[in-house]
């Protein structure tokens, strides 16, 4: 037997299906991207062979970048396809912390013996739900205000993770984002989050 041609046909097997589920995924992403375009007056850059298509725009002077990438790590474990938001702010929050969602008693339980943890919100559903990363206790619970967490504990989407890293916000979900009601989301999120960064009187 021909073990190499069974070798070939299993990558050429596998190389198209690749091609066919990006150019069916980028086909959904577009058109969905097309109807926020026209909402945020924004553009869409057009997916390439290797690259899923990219929602532009801006709002209240911030520039937002919406995409999805086929892997979000390097190892096995972080390799998966994640949709996000990015939000660049005009100013630097000088601040780090992300909030991720995770069930895991363990993770929390490694959370509140870690040093410089910041302290939990005192809002008991969202504690269990959510792991707190950063140093800034001040910046956290500016960023984490009731609306915030009501929004956070609400959501349907998959590993709801949030970052703020100086001058940048992300949003992201696990997966590639199937419907509008998704990606407007993650958008809405963002936004509250850039509200709570800025300088001044906080939105509401």
């Amino acid at each position: 037997m021909d073990w190499w041609l069974i070798i070939v046909g299993v990558i050429a097997a596998a190389l198209a299906y690749g091609y066919w589920d990006h150019t069916r995924q980028s086909r959904r992403l577009t058109g969905i991207f097309a109807v926020l375009a026209a909402r945020h007056g924004g553009q869409v850059k057009r997916a390439s062979l290797l690259v899923l298509p990219q929602l532009r725009f801006e709002s209240d002077g911030r520039r937002v970048l919406v995409t999805a990438m086929a892997t979000s790590g390097a190892t096995a474990k972080d390799s998966a396809p994640f949709t996000f938001v990015d939000v660049e702010l005009p100013f630097d929050t000088g601040a780090e912390l992300r909030v991720e969602r995770s069930a895991d008693p363990v993770e929390r339980l490694i959370d509140t013996v870690t040093p410089g943890r910041p302290p939990a919100t005192g809002h008991e559903a969202f504690d269990q739900a959510f792991r707190i990363k950063g140093k800034d206790r001040a910046f956290a619970a500016r960023l984490l205000d009731a609306r915030v967490r009501y929004e956070l504990l609400g959501s349907q989407l998959p590993r709801l993770a949030c970052r703020v890293d100086g001058r940048k916000i992300s949003v992201d979900m696990d997966g590639t984002a199937t419907a509008q009601s998704e990606i407007e989301e993650l958008i809405k999120i963002a936004a509250l989050l850039a509200e709570r960064c800025a300088p001044g009187p906080r939105g509401s």
